[in-house]
């Protein structure tokens, strides 16, 4: 693609980041709008975008034409996620909504590395191009599965008032990691970090004194939904990162075909299958515990990463641990930040997925931002990454452990009165 398109190296940066971007920044105002036109009009409707889209990025003989393909792949993911999570959320909102959100996140969690797989084999025998040309056939079917579906959800269309701000977070957010990615440039750095946080700090002005604020703030008086937060932001930082970063050591270190590239990653969606195995043997705990522990495991793979990214085993071992992390942190997240949301499902889903993406965007530019520090950029992300992971699993288990014990507290004294 670098090649053929003649990308610069900042280009190829924002083929990756312009969609990771688009969506996320995107995904609060694409869950207002689901509200407010209903979950399976918006749903379509982001399909139908990212169809499109995917359809001119294929065929771009230009590299802007390709950035903006996928930065509109972004627009339609952020309209389709909230819905889809919306509709499911709908779908099962008693006792089957946790193995529901179970499937929903390994199939979320199995689809990146997956993902992998298909772009090397379609890569090797074909071309990039058809890595953007398929989705054009997974958009035929889930168009037709939706349709099949035949669910109703309730509109709320005062809902959809101000989502025009959510454009004003995206351009913030996208500041903001622009100025990450220029570290090599410190007036660079200082111009799009200052123009960021102003328009940031601009759209939360603007949100909290608004009568219908495009981010409700009850959504984070939910311990169980900010603990979900979190786990999704600090998935997000170690997932995206590690799989661009292992998939250049594979074909350029190891000098490895992509599709034999490919092949390995489907490590971590059997490490995935491995974990909820285990879940279900060793019983479940609350949400919040889970997404802890598996904090807890990715960051295990990070340091493991951080030793030795060159190594073959090590790249397996680090695979297979954010594979098992995996299947605790995103089914429980995902159930845990729609659990009890009302009217506010799809913006719930839609904060909650804002911040994966927007962890994505952080951890692609972290390795930019060392650049200037250090030549091991990898090695000195993955050690931030670790180490972030690893006190956000501290966060999210102290107040579930302080809880427990308030709990059995409580008990005993009930017991002896």
């Amino acid at each position: 693609m670098t090649t053929e398109l003649l990308l610069s190296p900042s280009a190829v940066t924002w083929v990756m980041a312009g969609y990771v971007l688009a969506a996320g920044s995107l995904m609060i105002a694409g869950g207002r709008i689901a509200q407010a036109v209903g979950y399976t009009h918006a749903m379509t409707l982001g399909l139908v975008l990212f169809g499109l889209a995917s359809a001119v990025g294929g065929a771009a003989g230009e590299g802007w034409v390709l950035i903006a393909a996928r930065v509109a792949q972004g627009v339609g993911a952020a309209l389709m996620t909230p819905a889809a999570m919306a509709r499911l959320s709908a779908a099962f909102p008693d006792e089957d909504r946790e193995r529901a959100y179970g499937i929903f996140g390994m199939i979320m969690g199995s689809g990146t590395a997956i993902g992998l797989l298909l772009g090397g084999t379609l890569t090797q025998f074909l071309s990039w191009r058809a890595c953007m040309y398929v989705n054009v056939l997974f958009v035929l079917v889930s168009l037709i599965v939706s349709f099949v579906a035949r669910d109703h959800g309730v509109r709320e269309p005062t809902h959809g008032r101000g989502w025009w701000r959510g454009v004003i977070l995206a351009c913030g957010a996208g500041l903001v990691i622009q100025a990450v990615t220029q570290a090599g440039s410190p007036l660079e750095v200082a111009l799009f970090g200052t123009f960021g946080v102003i328009v940031l700090g601009g759209f939360f002005g603007l949100d909290r004194n608004s009568a219908s604020p495009l981010v409700p703030f009850s959504l984070f008086r939910n311990p169980a939904r900010r603990a979900a937060y979190l786990g999704l932001f600090l998935w997000g930082v170690a997932t995206i990162t590690t799989f661009v970063s292992a998939s250049t050591a594979l074909q350029h270190k190891h000098s490895l075909d992509p599709l034999i590239a490919g092949v390995l990653f489907l490590v971590y969606p059997i490490a995935i299958q491995v974990g909820l195995f285990l879940t279900r043997c060793l019983g479940t705990r609350t949400e919040v515990v889970h997404i802890g522990v598996g904090l807890a495991v990715i960051g295990a793979g990070q340091v493991v990463y951080a030793l030795s990214e060159d190594g073959l085993a090590t790249l397996i071992i680090t695979l297979a641990l954010m594979g098992v992390g995996t299947s605790q942190v995103m089914p429980h997240a995902n159930s845990a930040m729609n659990r009890d949301a009302g009217t506010h499902a799809g913006v719930a889903g839609g904060v909650g997925t804002t911040l994966q993406q927007l962890g994505g965007s952080v951890g692609l530019a972290l390795p930019v931002a060392f650049a200037t520090v250090t030549a091991h950029t990898t090695n000195f992300a993955a050690g931030i990454t670790a180490l972030t992971l690893v006190i956000g699993a501290a966060v999210v288990l102290w107040p579930s452990k302080r809880t427990t014990n308030a709990t059995k507290s409580q008990e005993t004294k009930e017991q002896h009165a």
